[in-house]
């Protein structure tokens, strides 16, 4: 009863795909010989979409030999039949109109372990900046080196491990939020750990206030300085920040994340205090300034505070305050420093 619809769906691949074969490519296909294919596109025109669609393939695939003629709206790949069979699934995936089931899509290569190709699809469309701003976070939070965007469907296509791809698409839907709509402030909700990982979390924070992008990117800019991440990524439309490491660390960028989300009427003046836990001596202290402070003052406060206290020192103009991570000495230097730097 289903064979004339799988009939029909095999007839348009092939028509949709023309194949050149290279001679011997029917011992190639046993052997792992070199095979070229011709790919037609049917519903893809503009350049800037050919180009995506050729360049993921081409490295999701591990093509080295591809030319993309975009006047004759076709791609050329020369590649091993199991690079050959991806390209195409791809290219049957890609050269389409935008999908109206935005599930995710899955391969994987015949006769491979622990290597997966997934596409994901935006659901919340906000525009091009918001969709970069994804693939930014999604490409290097769990350290992917094949995340490739396709602006036509607003998808992106990656391949890693099994792991890799778990944590990828649990990133693109935490980050994947309609636009003023604030989602549950609940760290667990926004958390991720690796199966089997130790001491290595991926947490998004979602800012509970309005923020412009510039004092947003200084929110961002505190938590690489102070707890020393590097890897913290802003999706500046939807006010949220993805950040990745040891538990003990993200604990701490969570904190100042609390510090710092909030209006400026609602800033201390009283300090503002953490621990690191275990014991150590190592504290984080968010010091309010006078509110006459200039911002030239603030900037040389943190420039005495890093030539004689500590180098882990970062400004905050919205808030008018200084926050410093050391020693509890180094604390009490910063803050004998502060008095006699910022006296009302």
């Amino acid at each position: 009863m289903h064979a004339k619809p799988i009939r029909f769906a095999i007839a348009v691949l092939f028509a949709a795909v023309a194949l050149v074969q290279t001679q011997g490519q029917s011992q190639g296909q046993t052997s792992g010989q070199s095979v070229e294919r011709v790919f037609q596109f049917t519903y893809t025109q503009a350049p800037q979409g050919l180009k995506e669609i050729a360049n993921a393939i081409s490295v999701a695939a591990e093509i080295t030999q591809a030319s993309l003629n975009a006047d004759a709206k076709t791609l050329t790949v020369d590649g091993t039949p199991t690079q050959i069979a991806m390209a195409a699934w791809l290219f049957s995936e890609l050269d389409q109109p935008a999908p109206s089931n935005q599930a995710t899509k899955e391969y994987r290569p015949a006769g491979s372990v622990n290597d997966v190709v997934r596409i994901f699809y935006q659901s919340h469309i906000q525009g091009p900046q918001n969709f970069q701003e994804i693939v930014n976070a999604v490409r290097t939070v769990p350290e992917m080196t094949k995340v490739f965007p396709y602006f036509g469907q607003n998808a992106v296509v990656m391949r890693g491990t099994d792991s890799q791809a778990a944590m990828t698409e649990w990133l693109f839907h935490q980050l994947d939020v309609p636009a003023g709509v604030q989602p549950v402030q609940s760290l667990p909700a926004h958390q991720y750990v690796s199966p089997g990982a130790t001491n290595d979390e991926v947490q998004v924070l979602f800012l509970s206030h309005a923020m412009s992008p510039q004092n947003m990117q200084q929110i961002v800019n505190t938590i690489r300085v102070i707890p020393q991440l590097t890897k913290v990524f802003p999706c500046t439309s939807t006010g949220a920040v993805s950040v990745r490491g040891p538990t003990a660390t993200i604990a701490l960028a969570d904190w100042l994340f609390s510090q710092l989300d909030r209006t400026p009427q609602a800033a201390g003046p009283s300090l503002q205090e953490y621990q690191m836990p275990g014991g150590a001596d190592d504290v984080t202290q968010v010091f309010y300034l006078t509110p006459a402070t200039t911002t030239e003052q603030v900037q040389s406060i943190v420039t005495a505070l890093r030539s004689n206290v500590t180098r882990l020192v970062f400004p905050d103009d919205m808030f008018n305050a200084v926050t410093l991570r050391g020693t509890a000495a180094q604390i009490a230097a910063a803050d004998s420093l502060i008095k006699q730097m910022n006296n009302p």
